[in-house]
């Protein structure tokens, strides 16, 4: 039984060693790519910062730490200060989603004001640490630093919550508003990154609790690692594939959430819809209002009201509805009796299958093969 423990507690600590040096080499590799991939993305590189960061902190945890931890017999050392740069950098990173020409100015250093304050108080910490001649003493104050680190930590991470979740919201009205495709451009999966990354701090609690305690918590220097070395592979496999919403820019408002009140020109409308039957450019998963303005060879910001104001709808639902009324057409044509449907869904300008379906379903009230059943 003991020689059982034994080789379980090996495999786990290999385990365990295996997911931290792969997230340390997975975070600088991430980084890399993301800031030479063909397909620019100017947020880009505040993910890559972040994700050096993160590479940083599993480091510091995993050998840093430690390496001064044989100097002072303590179950419990001064923890991450680098977490608090975190917060800051994914709230840079979706600013820079969702304002593409958004410019890091001097005054926005005040984002890493906590951090630099943490860092502070440990560098004049461990410059004065020679004076504590008793663990004791040490203990209570790498314990005081550590409180301070974590409360300020759960602050932060609290106050920029709000503002992240403000201009996710924001990035996805300018998504329907711009694209006809919002695949791998909708940051929603950063909600549930940021809802699960949560429990960084509540760990972080725990560990102030068993400190408080003066119990044994230095395997959390590798609950840590792990934990950051899990956040790397979600945030480095999303972000390559997250896309911004790239805007020509002119002399125009980028981006009009709601375009103001006019009346409809009918005779230009009926030109776009008329377009839009004869030459069927939503077949192209790619279209944009942008792309759409130019092929029509009007303004994006005129397009844009002539849809809002004379649809009631976004550019988005706009140029779906016609993929829809294509795919229906197809099951009904004999022509295209031998395709599946996930084949007409392609033909008609679809992206994926998830898209299609959910789609299909908001314009007509059934699923595609409820549709087609009902036709035969």
């Amino acid at each position: 039984m003991d020689l059982t423990n034994i080789m379980v507690g090996n495999a786990i600590s290999l385990a365990v060693k295996i997911i931290i040096y792969a997230g340390i080499f997975q975070g600088i590799y991430s980084a890399f790519v993301l800031t030479h991939t063909k397909v620019k993305n100017p947020a880009n590189h505040y993910l890559a910062i972040l994700l050096v960061v993160l590479s940083f902190c599993i480091l510091h945890s995993t050998f840093i730490i430690p390496y001064f931890s044989q100097f002072h017999h303590i179950s419990f050392q001064i923890k991450e200060p680098f977490i608090l740069l975190v917060t800051p950098l994914i709230w840079l990173y979706v600013k820079k989603l969702n304002e593409p020409y958004y410019k890091f100015k001097g005054i926005h250093l005040f984002h890493f004001a906590p951090f630099i304050i943490a860092m502070g108080f440990s560098t004049l910490y461990l410059s004065h640490h020679k004076g504590f001649t008793e663990d004791a003493s040490f203990y209570s104050h790498a314990l005081i630093l550590g409180i301070f680190i974590y409360v300020m930590s759960l602050g932060q991470y609290i106050f920029y919550l709000y503002y992240i979740f403000k201009l996710i919201r924001s990035f996805k009205s300018k998504a329907y508003l711009e694209l006809s495709n919002t695949e791998n451009v909708d940051p929603l999966w950063l909600k549930v990154f940021l809802v699960t990354f949560f429990s960084v701090f509540v760990m972080l609690i725990m560990m102030m609790i068993i400190a408080i305690h003066k119990l044994d918590a230095s395997y959390f220097n590798n609950i840590v690692s792990v934990v950051f070395s899990i956040t790397i592979y979600v945030l480095g496999y999303k972000g390559m594939s997250q896309k911004t919403i790239m805007i020509v820019k002119n002399d125009e408002e980028i981006v009009k959430d709601k375009p103001a009140e006019s009346k409809v020109d009918e005779q230009l409308l009926s030109r776009v819809i008329e377009y839009m039957i004869i030459q069927k450019p939503y077949h192209d998963p790619e279209l944009s209002l942008t792309l759409l303005a130019s092929q029509i060879n009007i303004s994006r910001n005129q397009l844009s009201e002539l849809i809002n104001t004379g649809t009631g709808g976004n550019f988005y639902d706009f140029v779906n509805k016609y993929r829809v009324d294509a795919v229906k057409e197809m099951m009904a044509n004999p022509k295209f009796k031998d395709y599946t449907i996930l084949a007409i869904a392609f033909e008609a300008g679809f992206p994926s299958k998830s898209t299609f379906n959910s789609i299909f379903k908001k314009f007509t009230g059934l699923t595609p093969s409820e549709y087609k059943s009902g036709l035969n």
